[in-house]
């Protein structure tokens, strides 16, 4: 499909299947295919702890055990996951993604896993998400030994972050922050969720950004999704000419290589497709075993880690499908979209909802600004060549 796209007197042509602009109206000769081998994992996610030291007021997953009893994986079950993986002749694995509750109370089979996959194929990364409270020598031989990317959690200032984490738990994430900052740790950042007990408190999402900015890490910060009226954030949808607002300043944070700065999830698709000619299939291609294979803590297989335990879901595939939704199947900037599938299932979006309805979406219009903004850049060959070079370093989950 063709998107045109006037500037001046200048007309310019989007394929939206192979992700190119001319400004020629011929289509190319096939559209390009990535073909991955089936030797390879693109992720592989395991929830090694099905246990939490912390009860988080919006929690997604129950406390951390996702609706079971709390306890951690044994190494029976780790070794019939090794030999899953074995027998499908798997050579190697993208992202190795070792998921909890909170993953470091089980730290012996964090290692385990580690060193029993690397026998036999090969890791381009290891990736976790802590809380950041349970800092052993343990833990931190592995972090000098394995170099994981670590997701810290900590949701802004003291005052806030112990409201929605349990008191005290602030000063323990910010010891442990402390202590990667110590070693010159680099491989990590803050995920932080801003409630309405931000806004009770007093702190805007621009405060805790510069929070954060203060402290001098990478950062992301994203309104909380939960159905309790007491966290969601008042007024939480931005206008489209904020969100434009934004994908202004994330190109210039692009451009400038400020990679600690979080820029445009909007504004990430189109560059992550135009760039490296990323399709999305579906809503969420990582819901496909040929691309992602997820381990809940029995072993059991889900097709993500959101439906582990009793959040399992029959319908995933049919939320997935693009083709079901009348306004998706025939819209020119499909093949960039992606959105949380478990965020549908569970009634968090505002794109569509739990019974399968398509409600709205104004991604059209902000993926045109997007690409009207790149064929302006383009005049300038410094700044595209910054744009596109400097994108690699704002991959985080690649």
């Amino acid at each position: 499909m063709l998107k045109e796209f006037k500037v001046n007197s200048k007309t310019y042509y989007f394929d939206s299947e192979n992700f190119t602009l001319s400004t020629s109206a011929a289509h190319p000769n096939s559209k390009l295919k990535k073909l991955i081998p089936k030797t390879i994992l693109q992720k592989v996610v395991i929830n090694i702890s099905n246990s939490c030291n912390l009860s988080c007021s919006y929690c997604y997953a129950d406390g951390g055990n996702y609706g079971m009893d709390s306890r951690i994986m044994n190494q029976q079950t780790a070794n019939a996951i090794i030999e899953d993986l074995k027998r499908k002749n798997i050579k190697q694995i993208n992202r190795l993604i070792l998921f909890g509750g909170e993953p470091f109370l089980n730290i012996k089979l964090f290692v385990y896993f580690i060193e029993k996959l690397s026998l036999f194929l090969k890791i381009e990364k290891i990736e976790t998400v802590t809380n950041g409270t349970v800092l052993t020598s343990k833990i931190k031989h592995m972090i000098t030994t394995y170099h994981p990317y670590l997701t810290v959690s900590l949701d802004g200032p003291e005052i806030v972050h112990d409201k929605l984490r349990g008191k005290g738990s602030h000063k323990k994430t910010i010891k442990f922050i402390e202590y990667l900052k110590e070693i010159n740790y680099n491989n990590f950042e803050i995920a932080s969720t801003y409630t309405r007990i931000h806004q009770k408190n007093g702190f805007s999402k621009d405060d805790i950004y510069q929070y954060f900015t203060d402290m001098n890490v990478n950062f992301n910060i994203n309104n909380v999704f939960s159905k309790n009226k007491v966290l969601i954030v008042k007024e939480m949808e931005l206008s489209n000419d904020k969100r434009k607002e934004f994908i202004d300043q994330s190109i210039y944070n692009i451009i400038t290589n400020n990679t600690k700065a979080f820029i445009s999830p909007v504004l990430y698709d189109v560059l992550i497709s135009m760039i490296y000619k990323s399709e999305s299939i579906s809503f969420c291609d990582d819901i496909n075993p040929e691309n992602t294979v997820t381990y809940d803590v029995d072993g059991s297989k889900k097709l993500c880690f959101r439906f582990w335990g009793t959040h399992n879901n029959d319908k995933v595939n049919l939320f997935n499908n693009k083709n079901k939704f009348e306004s998706c199947r025939e819209c020119w900037c499909r093949g960039m979209c992606m959105e949380c599938v478990a965020n549908f299932i569970d009634g968090y979006s505002s794109i569509i909802n739990e019974n399968g309805e398509f409600l709205s979406c104004n991604k059209q219009e902000l993926m045109e600004y997007c690409i009207y903004k790149i064929i302006k850049i383009a005049k300038h060959k410094e700044k595209l060549s910054k744009l596109v070079n400097n994108f690699e370093r704002f991959i985080r989950y690649a």
